[in-house]
Protein backbone atom coordinates (compact mmCIF):
# COMPACT_ATOMS: atom_id res chain seq x y z
CA UNK A 1 0.00 0.00 0.00
CA UNK A 2 3.01 2.32 0.03
CA UNK A 3 2.16 3.78 -3.34
CA UNK A 4 -1.08 5.24 -2.00
CA UNK A 5 0.65 7.64 0.38
CA UNK A 6 -2.64 8.79 1.87
CA UNK A 7 -3.03 9.35 5.62
CA UNK A 8 -4.08 5.77 6.29
CA UNK A 9 -1.16 4.31 4.35
CA UNK A 10 1.33 6.64 6.05
CA UNK A 11 0.01 5.78 9.52
CA UNK A 12 0.09 2.05 8.82
CA UNK A 13 3.59 2.25 7.34
CA UNK A 14 4.86 4.16 10.36
CA UNK A 15 3.60 1.38 12.64
CA UNK A 16 4.75 -1.42 10.35
CA UNK A 17 1.19 -2.58 9.65
CA UNK A 18 0.77 -4.34 6.30
CA UNK A 19 -2.79 -3.27 5.55
CA UNK A 20 -4.93 -3.84 2.48
CA UNK A 21 -8.16 -2.30 1.21
CA UNK A 22 -9.92 -4.81 3.49
CA UNK A 23 -8.13 -5.33 6.79
CA UNK A 24 -9.03 -7.41 9.83
CA UNK A 25 -7.38 -6.34 13.07
CA UNK A 26 -6.67 -9.23 15.42
CA UNK A 27 -5.28 -9.38 18.93
CA UNK A 28 -1.81 -10.77 18.30
CA UNK A 29 0.83 -11.95 15.86
CA UNK A 30 0.04 -15.61 16.58
CA UNK A 31 -3.47 -15.09 15.16
CA UNK A 32 -2.00 -13.55 12.00
CA UNK A 33 0.35 -16.50 11.64
CA UNK A 34 -2.40 -19.11 12.01
CA UNK A 35 -4.56 -17.41 9.39
CA UNK A 36 -1.58 -17.17 7.02
CA UNK A 37 -0.60 -20.81 7.53
CA UNK A 38 -4.18 -21.88 6.84
CA UNK A 39 -4.34 -19.73 3.71
CA UNK A 40 -1.00 -21.11 2.51
CA UNK A 41 -2.14 -24.71 3.02
CA UNK A 42 -5.37 -24.01 1.15
CA UNK A 43 -3.48 -22.31 -1.67
CA UNK A 44 -1.03 -25.17 -2.10
CA UNK A 45 -3.88 -27.65 -2.45
CA UNK A 46 -6.39 -25.62 -4.47
CA UNK A 47 -4.46 -22.79 -6.11
CA UNK A 48 -6.80 -20.31 -4.39
CA UNK A 49 -5.23 -17.76 -2.04
CA UNK A 50 -7.82 -16.82 0.60
CA UNK A 51 -5.86 -13.79 1.78
CA UNK A 52 -4.15 -12.62 -1.41
CA UNK A 53 -3.78 -8.91 -2.12
CA UNK A 54 -7.35 -7.88 -1.30
CA UNK A 55 -7.39 -8.89 2.37
CA UNK A 56 -4.98 -8.50 5.28
CA UNK A 57 -4.89 -9.78 8.84
CA UNK A 58 -2.97 -7.37 11.03
CA UNK A 59 -1.99 -7.70 14.68
CA UNK A 60 -2.93 -4.65 16.72
CA UNK A 61 0.44 -4.90 18.43
CA UNK A 62 2.81 -7.18 20.24
CA UNK A 63 2.57 -8.08 23.94
CA UNK A 64 1.09 -5.14 25.90
CA UNK A 65 0.40 -3.19 22.69
CA UNK A 66 -1.85 -5.91 21.34
CA UNK A 67 -4.79 -7.72 22.85
CA UNK A 68 -8.39 -6.60 22.82
CA UNK A 69 -7.59 -3.02 23.81
CA UNK A 70 -4.99 -2.83 21.06
CA UNK A 71 -7.64 -3.85 18.53
CA UNK A 72 -9.95 -1.13 19.85
CA UNK A 73 -7.18 1.48 19.71
CA UNK A 74 -6.11 0.77 16.13
CA UNK A 75 -9.64 0.19 14.87
CA UNK A 76 -10.73 3.61 16.07
CA UNK A 77 -7.63 5.31 14.67
CA UNK A 78 -7.77 3.64 11.25
CA UNK A 79 -11.52 4.00 10.84
CA UNK A 80 -11.29 7.70 11.69
CA UNK A 81 -8.61 8.37 9.09
CA UNK A 82 -10.26 6.13 6.49
CA UNK A 83 -13.31 8.41 6.39
CA UNK A 84 -11.29 10.93 4.34
CA UNK A 85 -9.76 8.36 1.95
CA UNK A 86 -12.20 7.83 -0.90
CA UNK A 87 -12.05 6.27 -4.33
CA UNK A 88 -12.89 8.41 -7.39
CA UNK A 89 -16.46 7.08 -7.27
CA UNK A 90 -16.81 8.35 -3.71
CA UNK A 91 -16.76 4.95 -2.05
CA UNK A 92 -14.37 4.29 0.87
CA UNK A 93 -10.91 3.14 -0.16
CA UNK A 94 -10.48 1.11 3.01
CA UNK A 95 -12.56 -0.98 5.35
CA UNK A 96 -11.30 -2.05 8.75
CA UNK A 97 -12.97 -4.49 11.11
CA UNK A 98 -11.93 -5.87 14.48
CA UNK A 99 -11.87 -9.56 15.39
CA UNK A 100 -11.75 -10.38 19.09
CA UNK A 101 -11.27 -13.57 21.02
CA UNK A 102 -14.58 -14.58 22.57
CA UNK A 103 -13.39 -14.22 26.16
CA UNK A 104 -13.99 -11.61 28.84
CA UNK A 105 -11.38 -9.22 27.36
CA UNK A 106 -12.84 -9.63 23.87
CA UNK A 107 -16.40 -9.08 25.02
CA UNK A 108 -15.31 -5.94 26.86
CA UNK A 109 -13.38 -4.84 23.75
CA UNK A 110 -16.53 -4.96 21.63
CA UNK A 111 -18.37 -2.90 24.24
CA UNK A 112 -15.51 -0.39 24.55
CA UNK A 113 -15.33 0.20 20.81
CA UNK A 114 -19.07 0.87 20.64
CA UNK A 115 -18.99 3.19 23.66
CA UNK A 116 -16.31 5.36 22.05
CA UNK A 117 -17.91 5.26 18.57
CA UNK A 118 -21.55 4.20 18.45
CA UNK A 119 -21.40 3.91 14.66
CA UNK A 120 -19.37 0.73 15.19
CA UNK A 121 -21.73 -2.24 14.96
CA UNK A 122 -21.19 -5.81 16.05
CA UNK A 123 -21.57 -8.29 13.18
CA UNK A 124 -20.45 -5.57 10.77
CA UNK A 125 -17.47 -3.64 12.15
CA UNK A 126 -16.50 -5.85 15.09
CA UNK A 127 -16.81 -9.60 15.51
CA UNK A 128 -16.12 -12.09 18.23
CA UNK A 129 -14.79 -15.49 17.25
CA UNK A 130 -17.43 -18.19 17.77
CA UNK A 131 -17.29 -21.98 17.34
CA UNK A 132 -19.57 -21.53 14.32
CA UNK A 133 -19.08 -18.58 11.95
CA UNK A 134 -22.22 -18.69 9.79
CA UNK A 135 -22.77 -17.73 6.16
CA UNK A 136 -26.31 -16.30 6.20
CA UNK A 137 -28.28 -15.60 3.06
CA UNK A 138 -27.55 -11.87 3.12
CA UNK A 139 -25.42 -9.28 4.91
CA UNK A 140 -28.20 -7.53 6.79
CA UNK A 141 -26.85 -7.08 10.32
CA UNK A 142 -30.02 -8.47 11.88
CA UNK A 143 -29.80 -11.56 9.69
CA UNK A 144 -26.13 -12.11 10.57
CA UNK A 145 -26.81 -11.59 14.28
CA UNK A 146 -29.65 -14.10 14.28
CA UNK A 147 -27.51 -16.62 12.39
CA UNK A 148 -24.68 -16.28 14.93
CA UNK A 149 -27.08 -16.64 17.85
CA UNK A 150 -28.87 -19.61 16.31
CA UNK A 151 -25.76 -21.57 15.34
CA UNK A 152 -24.00 -20.88 18.65
CA UNK A 153 -26.95 -21.03 21.01
CA UNK A 154 -25.45 -23.79 23.19
CA UNK A 155 -22.08 -22.05 23.49
CA UNK A 156 -23.16 -18.92 25.36
CA UNK A 157 -20.54 -17.91 27.93
CA UNK A 158 -17.95 -20.33 26.52
CA UNK A 159 -14.57 -18.75 25.84
CA UNK A 160 -13.30 -19.34 22.32
CA UNK A 161 -9.98 -18.54 20.62
CA UNK A 162 -8.47 -19.27 17.22
CA UNK A 163 -6.42 -22.18 18.56
CA UNK A 164 -9.66 -23.89 19.59
CA UNK A 165 -10.38 -24.41 15.88
CA UNK A 166 -7.56 -26.93 15.56
CA UNK A 167 -9.00 -30.47 15.50
CA UNK A 168 -9.21 -32.47 18.70
CA UNK A 169 -6.92 -35.20 17.32
CA UNK A 170 -4.25 -32.61 16.61
CA UNK A 171 -4.57 -31.02 20.06
CA UNK A 172 -4.36 -34.43 21.78
CA UNK A 173 -1.16 -35.17 19.85
CA UNK A 174 0.26 -31.84 21.00
CA UNK A 175 -0.79 -32.33 24.63
CA UNK A 176 0.71 -35.82 24.70
CA UNK A 177 4.10 -34.14 24.26
CA UNK A 178 3.34 -31.02 26.34
CA UNK A 179 1.36 -32.05 29.42
CA UNK A 180 1.84 -28.73 31.24
CA UNK A 181 0.72 -26.51 28.33
CA UNK A 182 -2.97 -26.58 29.32
CA UNK A 183 -4.24 -25.05 32.56
CA UNK A 184 -7.99 -25.52 32.09
CA UNK A 185 -10.34 -27.32 29.70
CA UNK A 186 -14.04 -26.74 29.06
CA UNK A 187 -16.19 -28.64 26.60
CA UNK A 188 -19.75 -28.18 25.39
CA UNK A 189 -21.06 -30.67 22.89
CA UNK A 190 -18.25 -31.47 20.48
CA UNK A 191 -16.43 -28.16 21.06
CA UNK A 192 -13.48 -27.86 23.44
CA UNK A 193 -11.80 -24.71 24.73
CA UNK A 194 -8.41 -24.92 26.40
CA UNK A 195 -6.60 -22.23 28.36
CA UNK A 196 -2.92 -22.41 27.55
CA UNK A 197 0.06 -21.09 29.45
CA UNK A 198 2.05 -18.44 27.58
CA UNK A 199 4.84 -20.95 27.02
CA UNK A 200 2.28 -23.59 26.06
CA UNK A 201 0.76 -21.32 23.43
CA UNK A 202 4.20 -20.66 21.92
CA UNK A 203 4.88 -24.41 21.85
CA UNK A 204 1.50 -25.07 20.20
CA UNK A 205 2.25 -22.62 17.41
CA UNK A 206 5.63 -24.22 16.89
CA UNK A 207 3.88 -27.63 16.76
CA UNK A 208 1.46 -26.25 14.15
CA UNK A 209 4.30 -24.99 11.98
CA UNK A 210 6.03 -28.36 12.16
CA UNK A 211 3.13 -30.77 11.81
CA UNK A 212 -0.17 -29.24 10.63
CA UNK A 213 -1.55 -30.26 7.23
CA UNK A 214 -4.51 -29.00 5.23
CA UNK A 215 -7.09 -31.02 7.18
CA UNK A 216 -5.87 -29.53 10.46
CA UNK A 217 -6.63 -26.04 9.17
CA UNK A 218 -10.13 -26.87 7.93
CA UNK A 219 -12.03 -24.85 10.54
CA UNK A 220 -9.66 -21.88 10.31
CA UNK A 221 -10.12 -21.96 6.54
CA UNK A 222 -13.86 -21.84 7.22
CA UNK A 223 -13.35 -18.64 9.22
CA UNK A 224 -11.30 -17.16 6.38
CA UNK A 225 -14.10 -17.90 3.93
CA UNK A 226 -16.66 -16.43 6.32
CA UNK A 227 -14.80 -13.15 6.57
CA UNK A 228 -14.38 -12.92 2.82
CA UNK A 229 -18.17 -13.25 2.67
CA UNK A 230 -18.77 -10.60 5.36
CA UNK A 231 -16.39 -8.24 3.53
CA UNK A 232 -18.01 -8.89 0.13
CA UNK A 233 -14.87 -10.39 -1.34
CA UNK A 234 -14.90 -13.23 -3.91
Amino acid sequence: MKQERDSVARYAEALGLNISHRTILVEGTSDVELFQLASNAHGRNTGVDLIGTDLAFVAAGERDQGGAQGVVRELLALRGMARTCLLPNGRPRYRFIGLFDNDNAGRQGVKSARIVDNSILEFKDVFRLWPNMPLPGNLDIGTIKRAFESENSIFGGMDWELEDLLPESFMKAFISENFSAVTRTKSIGCKVHRDLTRDGKAKLHRFVRQHAVLEDFAQIIGVLKAFRYYLILP
